[in-house]
């Protein structure tokens, strides 16, 4: 079953688009609601969430700032804007950053129809995604054994090391390991020196420069097998990391 996220400013809109669609229909079991970025972050942190429907002008934080960070944390997370603004620009960056759609307000809800339709679909074809070789994740996984003598945050990574394609909330993580989700992220946040989120996005790009070095597969594949089925955007995030792409870095260190 998936789960979805609404996210305006308006609670009216959020109210109606909760009411008028039929979650039913497409599979989803779970619908959170938020009313700014703040919020919709919060609840990313605690909950997993497949797609999201989101407003893009909104106070303290617009729909596309929350989707560049969602695509950086929670890469498989799709997104269809339902926003007042049909201006090219704000759709130019809509859709660099890989939303799946937008729809105007007031909303046709035949038109949102098919998009989640086809949303859905989509995300459905995607759990078929490239398994990551399992020399690789072992070897990972043994790093990774030698950074902390703490066995929660051993069991932590773990979880995470065997999740990774997915998205990753902190509350299925604290499950897993037995503790209080505010407890965990203070505790990883002071055994590794970064946060939860940031190891994740961390963990994303070892596997992918691994799997960049050690196997012939297409960039695209390397991206699905870490958990971004965003070319374009996991490209950004490798080039942020490492200063170069993921194609410079296969060219520049294979065979060495």
């Amino acid at each position: 079953m998936l789960h979805a996220l609404l996210v305006d400013d308006e609670i009216v809109v959020v109210n109606a688009m909760n009411r008028r669609i039929k979650w039913d229909k497409y599979g989803v079991d779970q619908v959170f609601t938020a009313g700014s970025m703040e919020q919709a972050q919060e609840i990313f942190k605690k909950e997993r969430v497949d797609f999201m429907l989101s407003d893009v002008e909104m106070p303290q934080g617009n729909g596309l700032e929350l989707f560049e960070w969602v695509k950086m944390y929670y890469p498989a997370t799709e997104c269809i804007y339902v926003t007042c603004h049909p201006e090219y620009d704000y759709m130019r960056e809509a859709m660099r950053l890989g939303s799946a759609d937008y729809v105007l307000k007031p909303i046709d809800y035949d038109e949102l129809n098919e998009i989640l339709t086809k949303l859905v679909e989509r995300l459905r074809r995607s759990e078929d995604a490239v398994e990551i070789p399992e020399n690789i994740r072992m070897d990972i996984a043994r790093q990774e054994s030698a950074e902390s003598h703490n066995s929660l945050i051993q069991e932590a990574k773990r979880f995470i090391l065997s999740h990774i394609q997915e998205n990753i909330c902190v509350n299925d993580i604290a499950e897993e390991v037995h503790l209080n989700a505010q407890y965990l992220m203070r505790l990883f946040k002071k055994e590794m020196g970064v946060s939860i989120l940031e190891y994740i996005t961390d963990e994303r790009i070892k596997l992918a420069k691994e799997i960049l070095l050690r196997t012939d597969y297409p960039i695209n594949q390397v991206a699905d097998s870490v958990g971004y089925g965003n070319y374009s955007y996991f490209t950004k995030i490798f080039r942020r990391a490492e200063g170069m792409s993921p194609r410079q870095y296969r060219q520049q260190y294979a065979g060495k």
